[in-house]
């Protein structure tokens, strides 16, 4: 999975002996903020990884949409509950409102994570297994430009990546 996410530059220096915040950090050191951000999202539970995303999503919005709340309250509890039919809903509401937000990626995400992309009445076709974390890494980086603002996106990865670490425990 890795190999899909990572550059190859990084995944060279990747040591599977640390865990993905470890080699988050290097990588950021090293000024790979897209590849640091990837590390944790290939070495994180997606479900842990989802569910931490949406919520730095939605403490950055001053006041959401109301179709981004619906989306957001719907994946957190599908998350909680995985609901097939839900999921669909999910994936209408992250088309709605924009697959390039936060939130909108992360319900594209969530719709690539379990069960097939055709409805039920058609034959199932599944999606490549990398393509959910690949959308949650789309997630992390927009996450990244938003906070960065007006700075580089390395700024608004080191801010990410130290709430990670703050939410974890450290490491």
């Amino acid at each position: 999975m890795k190999e899909k996410l990572l550059t190859p530059e990084s995944l060279a220096a990747y040591n599977p002996l640390q865990n993905g915040a470890e080699n988050a950090s290097q990588m950021m050191n090293a000024d790979q903020w897209e590849d640091a951000l990837a590390s944790l999202v290939a070495d994180c539970p997606q479900e842990k990884m989802m569910a931490w995303a949406l919520q730095q999503a939605l403490s950055r919005m001053a006041s959401p949409e109301q179709a981004v709340q619906q989306c957001a309250s719907d994946i957190r509890q599908w998350l909680a509950k995985p609901d097939d039919d839900q999921r669909f809903r999910i994936f209408q509401q992250a088309e709605q409102i924009g697959f390039d937000t936060p939130v909108g990626a992360l319900g594209l995400a969530l719709f690539w994570m379990q069960g097939s992309m055709t409805p039920a009445e058609f034959d199932a076709v599944y999606p490549e297994p990398h393509l959910s974390r690949l959308m949650i890494l789309c997630a992390l980086k927009l996450l990244s430009v938003g906070i960065a603002a007006e700075d580089a996106p390395l700024k608004g990865a080191q801010l990410l990546l130290a709430e990670w670490h703050a939410a974890q425990g450290g490491y």
